[in-house]
């Protein structure tokens, strides 16, 4: 892709992500730079249009890549293993930023009374804008339902996964059914054990009879309420058979003996086991949430949290480094003595301490984990300059009457950050694991944002429910085991001692 090419997109895309941020619409896409918080968002926004402007000022027709570069290029594309890792990992991000078109509670379209409303975008719409009561926001899962069952031609589009990464756990209601005298949830093949429950034909909401079963028959207690939610019977059950019955309404309960909907529930209380029929494809977690959903949220703050962290790093490890490396003598000396005291502050006492005082975000976190890597990129960057500051050709920019700034900047610099290329693998994968640890640990995000670092904390307390953790470990080494290849492959491919200038 041409320079001017890539920056007109990247002013297109700021542009629009800004402008529908001020409208209140959230597009998927472009709602991605807002992932990381409001500031912070505008704040890409604004570097965004600038890196735009900037490429389409310089008016180049194409990318100045010098031989060894195209060679190193080729070098990383021969290594199988790490260039299809790297599709992979951008398959990965392009499905991130789709966002609520593949995850998310809010329809993708509803069809109602010949009108077509997109929910998605628009986020909030009420429940009375689809036929129903109240002015909260509509309930679109249930309003799926409630049009299949009319039949009147309504519909309603939901996503994949039609659950929210967070706050988000409806209650999963199964049908049960009769198999040859025994009940069995729709689907499973052991006969049920349980709590069931009938509800009003007239109204679905209010509970008529419940029961207990045990191994497909009824086994105990059954309780019958009115539509005022009062106990009018009570009856006991043994290997299916009735042995008591007690009615509390002065037989007025048998008049309600029809009321009942034929069709028993249960509730499934999470954790949830992995099921289709509810569209739960990873099951639920102990709150209930929707572990997929989760996983998903999780990577979308992973590769927010890797890009905000790469930048603050290597800004501050070039900027520190190079000055470090270009002038050395006392600020090399005190830069260096510097680094060394804060190398050995107590990280973990750090976000302890942050984290009693506020409630940390996800650029806070990034800004306490950055202030503690950016050491390491500074190191590489200052050993770098000062080798190459001493080459001849900033000798002979200096005899030429080149100032400092554009020797460091345009000469020493260009040849100094292509090191960053082969740290940048290992400084995404260090920064997944340490949000993950922290969210673990209880010091990282608040509760209501996904992480994997909980998911698989929950998992660890609930090994009865082995979805959560396999998920969470399965999720978390695959991008790990990505980005490590791709790390590999391009310190491989980009090793100076395969390509250099001085053979």
């Amino acid at each position: 892709m041409k320079p001017r090419t890539t920056g007109i997109l990247l002013l297109v895309f700021a542009i629009t992500a800004a402008v529908l941020r001020v409208l209140g619409l959230h597009a998927p896409l472009f709602k991605m730079p807002f992932l990381i918080g409001g500031v912070a968002g505008w704040l890409l926004c604004a570097v965004l249009m600038l890196a735009g402007l900037w490429l389409v000022l310089r008016g180049k027709a194409s990318w100045n890549l010098t031989p060894i570069t195209v060679k190193k290029l080729r070098r990383f594309q021969a290594i199988r293993r790490g260039y299809v890792s790297f599709l992979i990992l951008l398959g990965l991000g392009g499905l991130a930023s789709l966002d609520t078109l593949i995850v998310g509670k809010r329809a993708l379209m509803v069809s109602y009374e010949g009108r077509w409303y997109f929910p998605f975008v628009t986020q909030v719409l009420p429940a009375k804008t689809f036929g129903l009561d109240g002015d909260a926001e509509a309930d679109y899962r249930e309003l799926q339902a409630g049009f299949r069952a009319e039949k009147k031609g309504n519909w309603v589009l939901m996503p994949l996964v039609p659950y929210d990464a967070s706050l988000d756990s409806p209650p999963i209601i199964e049908e049960i059914e009769n198999r040859e005298g025994k009940v069995f949830i729709q689907g499973h093949a052991e006969p049920f054990s349980g709590t069931a429950y009938s509800v009003f034909v007239s109204d679905t909401g209010k509970k008529r009879q419940e029961w207990q079963f045990r191994h497909g028959l009824r086994q105990g207690e059954m309780r019958g309420y009115d539509l005022n939610g009062d106990l009018i019977e009570k009856g006991r059950f043994d290997k299916g058979a009735q042995v008591d019955y007690k009615d509390f309404s002065d037989g007025k309960a048998a008049s309600f003996k029809d009321q009942g909907h034929p069709q028993w529930r249960t509730l499934i209380y999470p954790p949830a086991a992995p099921s289709w029929q509810t569209r739960h494809y990873l099951g639920t977690n102990s709150t209930g949430i929707d572990v997929l959903a989760m996983l998903y949220g999780g990577l979308q703050q992973s590769l927010a949290t890797a890009l905000l962290y790469l930048v603050i790093t290597f800004t501050l490890g070039i900027i520190i480094g190079g000055s470090l490396g270009y002038f050395g003598g006392p600020l090399d000396m005190l830069g260096q003595r510097v680094i060394e005291i804060w190398s050995v502050l107590p990280f973990l006492f750090v976000v302890m301490i942050i984290s009693s005082l506020v409630q940390p975000t996800l650029v806070i976190l990034v800004a306490i984990v950055a202030a503690f890597g950016w050491m390491e990129t500074a190191s590489y960057i200052r050993t770098a300059t000062y080798r190459e500051k001493e080459r001849d050709y900033v000798a002979s920019a200096r005899l030429l009457g080149a100032g400092t700034g554009r020797i460091l900047f345009h000469h020493v610099m260009p040849n100094v950050i292509a090191i960053l290329v082969t740290l940048a693998p290992f400084k995404v994968a260090g920064v997944i694991v340490a949000l993950a640890s922290l969210d673990f640990l209880g010091f990282g995000l608040p509760p209501d944002v996904p992480s994997w670092g909980r998911l698989l904390h929950e998992g660890v307390d609930n090994f009865s429910a082995p979805w959560i953790v396999t998920s969470a470990f399965t999720a978390m080494a695959v991008v790990l085991v990505l980005v490590t290849f791709i790390g590999e492959a391009v310190r491989e491919a980009f090793d100076p001692k395969k390509f250099t200038t001085y053979e």
